[in-house]
This record gives structure tokens, C-alpha cells and sequence, in this order.
């Protein structure tokens, strides 16, 4: 009798006119079908790493001179290997930090630990930048003579906060000057300086710079060969991590039948397990990997529903069964389609709690519940303002558009499956919306509605955040872009205030809501690469995932 009903839900999807079709998946059964790595190579790697690390550690702990010891941290976070020293470098930073910086006038030394100490939370004054300002209270020009020193201020001037104008000076000051000068550099500062210009160190997402950033210290002539020996072996050990999940999240895609059932959503398993990936790498975060994982693959597919397909009436039937969150209610009003769909949501969330409840953390599948019914409201709200050719005011409109972005639940899903113990109030806290949740929102709507190609919206969308601000304010479309620009630059600076801020919440709990935006930051950075896979985004998975670390 199912098989009936779905070939009567199939057939609707085949005849429902759609506005818009999504490209296939371009990976296919790929992850399940590749052979992973043997144990007896795993256990090989491990033992290389535990033979390496610590040799590493007593170097970091040796090394006195504050120069070497801040690019030898810089180095060890560039590699992505930082998770295994995080005492040793919280203890070198820790010790800087209470010495001072203020004996010396070397501004590469003061850039790099502005950079490094506010990454670990330690207060430092952007006042540490004024000796470097003349008369008229510009950046001397004499500091365009040391390019490391001045692509050091570029990338501290990231870490500023609100109302801290002399980093915003700095930024423009190395921007402008870096970008007239690159052509001269010799061809690794050259490429270090292009990579910066298209996105600040801080700004990255931490696993793809890894990769990248391996290839390039690689032809450093002043390389430690054990330090790159490790984050070598560390690399790989940690995609093999990766790939088997992504032959988990394959097959359960897969026998899930929702790619197939609802051909119209986008098929993009793949591309979320990178983007989670982004948010954390390490291998004590791979049970959390995939119960976020899954939660964006659902997500994805509840967004196109909302957006490409349902009726308003189906949605508003929709809308009430996820937030009734009852198997025994409602759900037989749905079309077959939605039934399809909401039995598959709320199977997996049920295994979210059986997989929780020995190690007493259950009670936090509720709070994701409670984080995807707001979406869904969200998603409706869009749709009842599209349907009706509405443009809201921008004060509605973000308020609504906040919440549809879905990242204070993706922020709420990655504590879910996290092996910290955490108190429920960390569960409320995000509930309430903090600053630093709401930053990393704006991030995401403003980069989202920028690359927003005209081409992927339906007859009856909602108005845009650039198409809010050309209705109330008159704006061009010119104008409004600059406007979201600002704002997202603006979101960039809360974050960097939050994480300075937040010192009652441990850093291992602030770092996901920062790596959202990082991700934010690569997905959006000139096109939609969620929804457009095929070009850059497939490469940087290819890169992390697939090509390898030796070469022979």
C-alpha cells in the first residue's frame, strides 16, 4: 500500500510545474563505494603521530624567544594540528600575555601576538597600534618597506571590535598597499598575500587552510621537516576519520529514499558534511559531525520544500505537524510527499535520543526540536509574505530572515552530539539568541542574499534583503549592497567582541559559532557554491577529502 501511495506522490512531484530545478548530486554513491583506509595503516599513522607529538610539544615548551614562539603557534594553527597542543599553546600565550609586548617596536612581533592572543581570549588593547601612526594619525608609510611585517597588520586588523577605528584604518592602509605591490613579491609571499587579500587567516575555514597551507610550508626553505612530517600523518589519519562518516551519512541518505522521493530538493549530503566539517574536524567531534550533518541535509530539503514546491495550504499543514511533533497527529493530513518526509524526521530524531540517552545527554534532542520548529515558522512566514507579493519592512523582514537562515539551530544541533559535558543552560542560552548567534546570522543572510542569483528564485519569492532596502530607503540596488557589505563587516566585528567577552563560556563552545561564519564566508564568497556545487566547492572537497597528502 506505501509503494502505491509513493508512486501517486512521485507522480504529483512529475507533474507539478516546477519555477526551478536543482542540479543532481555530482558525487553519487562515490563514498559508499570507496575502499577505506585498512586498520593496520590507521594504527601505522597513529603510531607515527604519537611517535612526533611529543617531540613537538617540548619543542613549543623550549623555545624562549616570544617572536619564534608566536610563529611557531601561527605555524602549528596554520597546519591545523593546534587541537593537539592546545596547554602548550594556552600556557606560551598565556605567558606573553602577562610579560607584555610593549618593549618592542617590531610590528610584525605586535601583529602577531594581537592576532594570537585575541584568538584565545586574552584582552589586548588595539592602543598597542598607535606608535605606528604619524602626526596626522595615518600608518607611517615607512612601513610598506616589510611586507611580512605589514601583511601581519592586515590580518590582526581582522580581529578588531566595534568602534575600534584605528583597525579599520589598518586594514585599508595594508590592503590598499599589499594590493598595489603584490606583483614585486617573490612567489610565496606572493601567494601568501593573495590568499589574504581573498579571505583573512581568521576568516578561514580551518580544515581547508590546513590542506592548503601543507602544500605551501612545504616550500618554505625555514621548515621544521617533523612539524610537517606530523601535520602530514595528522592529516590523513583525520580524512580517514572523514571519509568513513561520509560513508555513514551515504548509506543513510540512501536508505532514507529522499533524494529519490522528493527529486525536486537539493541533493547535497556531501557538500553538508563539509560544511560541518568547517565547524569542527577533530576526531572526538565525529558522532557530533554526523547528527549535524544529518539535521542540514533535512534542513536543506525542508527549505526547498517551503521554497520550490508546496502549496501554502500543504505548508500551513506542514508548519503545524513539526511543531505538534507528534507521529500520531496530523501527520495522515499531509500529502504522501510530506508524510515521506516527516516520518524521516522524526525517525532520525528519535535515534538522535537513543543514540544520547546512555551517556544522559537526551534531554538536548528537545532543544533541536524546539530550534527546528522555529525554522519552520520562519520558512512559512517567507512563503506567506512570497505568496502575497509582500515586501516587508526591514526590521520584519530580518527578523523573520534571521531565523529562516537556520544557523541558531545549526548553532544549538553542534553542541547536541559534543562529548563536553554542558550544563542545559547552554541549551537556553542559545535559545535566547545571543549576540554572537545573531552576528554569525547576519553573516550568513547578508553573504546568502549577496550571491542570490536571480536565475533560482520562484515567481512568487520573498523580497530580499537588498530588495527590503531599495523599497524602504530608495536605494539602488548599488547602494543596498553596499549596505549588507557593511553590515556583514559590522556582524564580523560583534563576533570578535563576543569571543572576547564570553569568558565564562569555555572556548571549545564559542569556536562553532565562529567556524559557522568561516564556512559562511567560503560558501558565499562569489556565488551560492550550496546550491552550485560543481565547480569551487567540488574542488575544496576533492582537495580535503580525496587528494592525497604524500606524493610520491
Amino acid at each position: 500500500m506505501e509503494d502505491a501511495h509513493l508512486t501517486g506522490a512521485s507522480s504529483l512531484i512529475e507533474c507539478r510545474h516546477l519555477m526551478q530545478g536543482f542540479q543532481p548530486s555530482v558525487w553519487g554513491d562515490y563514498f559508499i563505494e570507496n575502499k577505506p583506509m585498512s586498520p593496520l595503516e590507521l594504527e601505522q599513522i597513529e603510531l607515527k603521530i604519537n611517535e612526533l607529538k611529543p617531540v613537538l610539544s617540548q619543542a613549543l615548551n623550549d623555545t624562549t624567544n616570544v617572536l619564534q614562539s608566536l610563529e611557531f603557534i601561527d605555524t602549528i594553527q596554520h597546519l591545523g594540528v593546534a587541537y593537539h597542543f592546545e596547554l602548550e599553546i594556552k600556557k606560551t600565550l598565556i605567558t606573553i600575555h602577562k610579560v607584555g609586548i610593549e618593549y618592542t617596536n617590531d610590528l610584525h612581533t605586535i601583529a602577531l601576538a594581537f592576532r594570537l592572543l585575541r584568538q584565545q581570549r586574552l584582552p589586548i588593547s588595539a592602543d598597542v597600534f598607535h606608535r605606528f601612526l604619524d602626526k596626522e594619525g595615518e600608518f607611517m608609510t615607512s612601513l610598506t618597506m616589510d611586507v611580512e611585517a605589514l601583511l601581519s597588520l592586515y590580518e590582526a586588523s581582522y580581529l578588531g571590535t566595534p568602534n575600534e577605528e584605528i583597525m579599520k584604518k589598518a586594514t585599508n592602509f595594508a590592503k590598499r598597499h599589499l594590493g598595489s605591490m603584490c606583483t614585486n613579491f617573490e612567489p610565496n609571499m606572493r601567494i601568501s598575500v593573495s590568499r589574504a587579500l581573498r579571505t583573512p587567516r581568521f576568516r578561514r575555514m580551518e580544515r581547508l587552510e590546513a590542506r592548503e597551507f601543507i602544500s605551501l610550508y612545504e616550500k618554505q626553505v625555514s621548515k621544521r621537516e617533523d612539524l610537517l612530517e606530523f601535520a602530514k600523518f595528522d592529516f590523513l589519519w583525520v580524512q580517514a576519520i572523514h571519509l568513513e562518516e561520509l560513508r555513514s551519512i551515504s548509506i543513510w541518505k540512501k536508505n532514507i529514499d529522499l533524494a529519490k522521493q522528493l527529486s525536486f530538493a537539493r541533493d547535497r549530503s556531501v557538500e553538508s558534511h563539509f560544511s560541518i566539517v568547517g565547524i569542527f574536524f577533530e576526531p572526538c567531534y565525529s558522532h557530533a559531525r554526523k547528527i549535524t550533518t544529518k539535521v542540514v541535509v533535512l534542513t536543506s530539503i525542508l527549505n526547498d520544500i517551503y521554497d520550490q514546491y508546496g502549496t501554502l495550504e500543504e505548508l500551513q499543514l506542514l508548519t503545524n505537524t513539526i511543531n505538534r511533533w507528534d507521529m500520531n497527529e496530523g501527520v495522515e493530513l499531509l500529502p504522501m510527499y510530506l508524510q515521506k518526509y516527516i516520518l524521516v524526521l522524526y525517525r532520525t530524531f528519535k535515534e538522535f535520543e537513543d543514540e544520547l540517552v546512555l551517556e544522559q545527554r537526551a534531554y538536548r534532542v528537545q532543544y533541536l526540536k524546539e530550534e527546528m520548529k522555529k525554522v519552520s515558522r520562519a520558512y512559512f512566514q517567507v512563503k506567506q509574505w512570497g505568496t502575497q507579493s509582500y515586501v516587508p519592512n526591514v526590521k520584519d523582514h530580518m527578523e523573520v530572515s534571521l531565523k529562516s537562515c537556520g544557523y541558531q539551530m545549526l548553532s544549538c544541533c553542534s553542541y547536541v552530539g559534543m562529548i563536553e559535558i554542558m550544563p542545559e543552560e547552554m541549551f537556553q542560552w542559545v535559545k535566547s539568541f545571543p549576540e554572537i548567534v545573531k552576528a554569525a546570522c547576519i553573516i550568513c543572510r547578508m553573504m546568502d542574499d549577496l550571491t542570490l542569483d536571480e536565475h533560482d528564485q520562484r515567481v512568487d519569492h520573498l523580497a530580499t534583503t537588498i530588495e527590503t532596502y531599495m523599497e524602504e530607503y530608495n536605494y539602488t540596488k548599488e547602494e543596498a549592497c553596499k549596505k549588507l557589505l557593511e553590515m556583514a563587516e559590522n556582524a564580523w566585528k560583534t563576533l570578535n567582541q563576543e569571543l572576547l567577552l564570553l569568558t565564562n563560556i569555555p572556548l571549545s563552545l564559542v569556536r562553532p559559532i565562529i567556524n559557522i561564519s568561516r564556512v559562511t564566508a567560503l560558501f558565499y564568497r562569489d556565488k551560492d557554491d550550496y546550491t552550485h556545487p560543481q565547480g569551487t566547492m567540488r574542488d575544496n572537497i576533492k582537495l580535503v577529502m580525496l587528494e592525497p597528502i604524500f606524493t610520491k
